[in-house]
């Protein structure tokens, strides 16, 4: 079995069971990937101006394992999964294949819209009416700061393209031609793996699914190493990204985007190929299938059964999953009982042709008959309330399902320890108990440890923190090879007694496990408490510090009469020794020890205010002299929320990953 290219799962690839595997985990630079593996071994960085290019970089490497199949394994069957990056964004592709589209989206994005519509039409692939252009619809999340700096030729909503300014048609032409020739080289990498196949004589009897992860982005951001307006279009140093008007073009004839539950969000065309195996020839098949739905499917051809749940797992849960072979023989339908979906508060669930939809946690649900309205153009809630109710209820129940079985997996993660939240972080973790306090860490892959173990310090570990939100920036540190550690010191709102927890823990994985002398504190919220507290008085242990809307200043949040409670001191007590204890007054001691900081923060946080945490910390490091060693990031529009944009941001994750491996005193060991 074998793995090309994107890899957004759990553990890797080779640890899930395939022999050969090219990871490119550095999706945001298709030229010079600072970030990728062959065989779970971390590979060096490809530098600029080499020729790289990913797409065909990943082609390369899944022609090289089936030439090495046909080499070694000749005539036995075999699994690849080849999942291109393109062409998601940055819209980085090669200039000749730019040329090739250069003028071809001048017409516009009502123009080619109709045409796709009309040609959908003639082949019969979709039933219904072309929904209609959502002008208010714009990205998912919106930077304020990336649309300035793309500039006056970047636009975030889907306008009439004759109401653009002249800059704002050529960009917008020219980004959907770097889209397009993105595509056209992910098509002709693909001939190339056909060929591959042909040569081998397996061309004929290899079963081929294609198919995409989700419909068109509509999201607007600039990532990675930045964006140079005055470069070329579509070059390492641009990060363009499609944007609503194209993602509408490129999601005819359904509506929204990305990251919602609507059709233009989650449906994509399914291409199958097997010549040997299916009689069919350029037929489409209109019953409604699920990526879930690939592994029951390839199970029956190959005449195989599910294999039992390893060891110490409970039982795979009950799966709407059903087998698409019988549809690959004839248009018919399959039985199931639902398809449900939920992501970033956007829900959905469908019921035969019966669909209920909400954008967002607080919208109102709306429904609709798919067969005859694939578009969801027409609302039909208020005409049948009795068919909301019951897929509404059969929603909930599906959650509350859902959550029963993450809360059995966490339990059994933590039936060998103490309760911690690391369990919902999806990573292997040792539990264990630090002066009668719950405690946790994670290491890494087993290739990439190193001793001393880089690391980061995470707080506030308690009963629900580490969470979901924070699992993508955990596998990030995972897969850099970095451990993570925390201990539950409850409220204790950087108390000198949940200092004491915090050197113990220190203490025990520094010279027990081999832990770093010199972790990069992690402090979220009121997290920010605790690391900076602990790192005032233990500067010299720190090599960076972190922050996600970070609390520095008690007085602020929780305020002073909770505070007071957890250090053991009356109200009176502490507001007279601010000085001694308020971590905000004690930031100075971490300024004179150089200690370099990265904070995040949302300009409209009224549960820990800016400029009295965030803001005041760089102040004192301005104080002191030392400003450029703190770098904060504020979001203009957020609040104090779960918002995405706080816990994938890339910048600060690359800053704790660098400290913690400057706190080690060694770097990455390339094998």
């Amino acid at each position: 079995s074998y793995h090309s290219g994107k890899w957004h799962l759990d553990w890797m690839p080779l640890e899930t069971g395939f022999h050969r595997s090219y990871y490119l985990q550095d999706q945001g630079r298709f030229f010079s990937p600072r970030v990728h593996f062959d065989d779970d071994l971390r590979l060096p960085p490809v530098q600029p101006g080499t020729g790289y290019y990913a797409t065909t970089a990943i082609a390369d490497h899944a022609i090289e394992c089936l030439q090495e199949h046909a080499e070694r394994h000749s005539g036995k069957p075999f699994f690849h999964y080849l999942t291109f990056t393109a062409p998601h964004f940055p819209l980085h592709a090669l200039q000749a294949d730019i040329d090739r589209y250069r003028d071809v989206y001048r017409q516009g994005w009502h123009t080619i819209r109709n045409y796709r519509w009309k040609r959908l039409e003639e082949l019969g692939i979709v039933k219904g009416q072309l929904s209609a252009v959502e002008r208010d619809v714009g990205p998912p999340y919106h930077y304020p700061e990336a649309l300035k700096l793309l500039g006056s030729g970047e636009v975030n909503r889907p306008l009439a393209w004759q109401d653009l300014t002249d800059e704002q048609r050529e960009l917008q032409a020219t980004k959907m031609a770097i889209h397009a020739a993105m595509i056209d080289r992910m098509d002709r990498d693909i001939g190339r793996v056909l060929d591959q196949l042909r040569w081998m004589n397996a061309y004929e009897n290899t079963l081929i699914l294609f198919l995409s992860d989700n419909g068109a982005s509509a999201e607007i951001m600039v990532r990675d190493d930045g964006h140079d307006p005055a470069a070329p279009a579509g070059s390492a140093a641009t990060h363009l990204c499609l944007g609503p008007g194209w993602s509408t073009v490129a999601n005819t004839p359904v509506r929204r985007h990305k990251t919602w539950t609507h059709e233009g969000g989650i449906s994509t065309p399914l291409i199958v190929h097997w010549p040997a195996g299916i009689q069919a020839r350029g037929e489409l098949r209109h019953e409604p299938g699920h990526v879930i739905d690939v592994v029951p499917t390839i199970l029956e051809l190959v005449d195989a059964t599910r294999p039992p749940s390893p060891a110490g797992l409970p039982a795979a849960p009950e799966s709407a999953a059903c087998s698409l072979a019988s549809v690959f023989r004839q248009d018919q339908t399959v039985s199931r009982d639902s398809l449900w979906w939920m992501h970033e508060g956007n829900r959905a669930i469908r019921v035969g042709n019966w669909k209920l939809v909400a954008a967002g946690e607080d919208s109102p649900w709306e429904l609709y008959d798919l067969a005859a309205d694939r578009g969801e153009s027409t609302d039909l809630a208020a005409d049948h309330p009795d068919v909301v109710e019951q897929l509404q209820n059969k929603w909930a129940d599906q959650l509350e399902s859902f959550r029963r079985r993450c809360d059995e997996r966490s339990q059994l993660n933590q039936s060998q320890g103490p309760v911690t939240a690391a369990g919902n972080l999806d990573r292997p973790y040792v539990s264990f108990v630090v002066n009668d306090r719950p405690a946790f860490f994670i290491l890494p892959p087993e290739h990439l440890r190193q001793n001393p173990q880089p690391w980061v310090f995470y707080a506030a570990t308690l009963p629900d923190y580490p969470d979901r939100h924070e699992k993508w920036m955990h596998n990030q540190f995972y897969d850099a090879g970095i451990a993570v550690a925390g201990v539950d010191v409850g409220e204790s709102y950087g108390s000198p007694q949940g200092g004491a927890v915090f050197t113990a823990l220190y203490e025990r994985l520094t010279t027990r496990h081999g832990f770093a002398k010199k972790p990069c504190l992690f402090g979220r919220s009121r997290g920010g408490l605790w690391v900076s507290s602990w790192a005032a008085d233990h500067p010299d242990k720190v090599a960076g510090l972190i922050g996600i809307y970070p609390c520095f200043d008690f007085t602020t949040y929780p305020g002073i009469e909770k505070t007071a409670q957890a250090y053991g001191l009356t109200t009176a007590e502490l507001s007279a020794s601010l000085d001694k204890y308020n971590p905000i007054e004690r930031v100075q001691l971490l300024a004179r020890a150089r200690v370099p900081a990265m904070l995040i923060h949302g300009a409209r946080d009224t549960v820990v205010p800016l400029r009295e945490n965030s803001m005041e910390f760089v102040n004192r490091y301005r104080a002191e002299g030392v400003e450029p060693l703190v770098r904060l990031v504020v979001f203009d529009d957020q609040k104090h929320s779960f918002w995405t944009g706080y816990f994938h941001h890339q910048p600060l994750v690359d800053f704790a990953i660098a400290r913690a491996w400057e706190g080690a005193a060694n770097r990455l060991v390339l094998r």
